[in-house]
């Protein structure tokens, strides 16, 4: 099996990425989706190579330069993130019809940027070449599709400096591309097919079309079973929740795919225009490899925000005898030490615990 979580590159998921480095290997292997540059920070000097500084409400500062292109560290922070494990490189590209518009464009800079700028996203999708961990994804997606001649030829030019490749296609374009899937694609290559949010068990036409071709290559099934329509405050209170249906999980081997990727429990959005100001209903869902099913733990009360989880830390633990038999998971680790400071955490304490929560369940059940 190979188990592809699919990160979407933001202070959180990394940390996540970071703290559980030691589960990635070649059945692992995490997909970053880069919708912004990370920079490094370069300060101003005299002509002596000495700080210059500046007085900021009465402090004393460094003057921070302005981020030029050769400060770029996206791909070099990726790689000492996962301390140089696999990790598949997606150079993310959306459109307003599926996310919306309700996101941070300061977060998606470069996202925006790849909208109108197919070629400068070719030339990003080629700089991953020159890390040897980091696998190239070229990305196909509604709004974002190539001519097969010159999706033919972006993959060769890839291949030349790689040694494997990734091509992810969401299936609207599988009867477009099905001759370059079966002739181009190399046997230590990946095909990530992307069914979205969709029911793995509504896909069977698709799903039997696919493992019908003549393909040499490693097929991964991505899906997004965690709707992003539904909100927080939905969910079922101290049970097993209807509204995640995780079949990706066991269904990609009755095609013979070889493993499958999804968002950790995460949402497939984008960051958010503005926040939460403080609102929201409080909920963790905590993974369950064995049932293959989320335990939802959840506070309606909006106007409580994240303070909602000082009621709902006290269900999770009463479960702890059945969600962590090991006593090993890092996700109760972070849920035991909230309760003994008597601390509610904030709303990425409880992504990253969500997410800790379910690669890590993966990875201590894999087969």
């Amino acid at each position: 099996m190979i188990y592809v979580p699919l990160l979407k590159a933001r202070q959180q998921e990394l940390r996540v990425a970071h703290s559980l480095c030691n589960c990635f290997s070649e059945n692992i292997i995490p997909l970053f989706e880069i919708l912004a540059d990370k920079y490094e920070k370069k300060y101003q000097t005299d002509e002596k190579g000495k700080f210059v500084y500046e007085m900021t409400n009465n402090r004393r500062k460094r003057i921070l330069l302005p981020p030029t292109a050769n400060d770029i560290i996206t791909l070099e922070n990726i790689s000492e993130v996962t301390d140089s494990k696999l990790a598949f490189i997606d150079f993310f590209r959306f459109t307003t019809e599926k996310y919306g518009e309700d996101f941070d464009p300061k977060q998606v800079t470069l996202s925006l940027r790849f909208r109108n700028d197919s070629e400068l996203y070719k030339r990003r999708v080629m700089e991953i070449s020159e890390y040897e961990n980091l696998i190239p994804v070229i990305s196909i997606k509604p709004g974002f599709s190539m001519p097969s001649n010159e999706l033919s030829q972006f993959i060769k030019e890839l291949q030349e400096y790689n040694e494997s490749i990734a091509l992810r296609i969401t299936e609207e374009f599988l009867d477009d591309y099905k001759d370059i899937l079966e002739n181009e694609l190399r046997g230590g290559d990946y095909f990530l097919f992307d069914i979205g949010e969709q029911n793995v068990k509504s896909k069977i036409m698709e799903l039997e079309q696919l493992a019908e071709l003549n393909l040499n290559t490693q097929i991964i099934l991505l899906n997004s079973p965690r709707k992003a329509s539904n909100k927080n405050g939905g969910y079922e209170q101290n049970s097993i929740t209807a509204l995640i249906c995780n079949d990706a999980l066991t269904e990609y081997e009755k095609y013979s795919f070889n493993g499958f990727g999804d968002y950790g429990g995460l949402k497939d959005v984008l960051p958010s225009n503005g926040g939460s100001n403080g609102t929201g209903a409080a909920l963790a869902l905590l993974f369950d490899y064995n049932t293959n099913e989320f335990y939802s733990f959840v506070n309606p009360n909006t106007h409580l925000g994240v303070r909602g989880y000082l009621t709902i830390i006290p269900s999770m633990l009463e479960l702890e005898a059945d969600l962590n038999k090991s006593g090993k998971c890092p996700a109760y680790l972070k849920i035991n030490d909230l309760y003994e400071r008597k601390s509610s955490g904030n709303w990425p304490v409880w992504t990253n615990i969500i997410l800790t929560r379910y690669i890590y369940q993966i990875y201590s059940n894999f087969k």
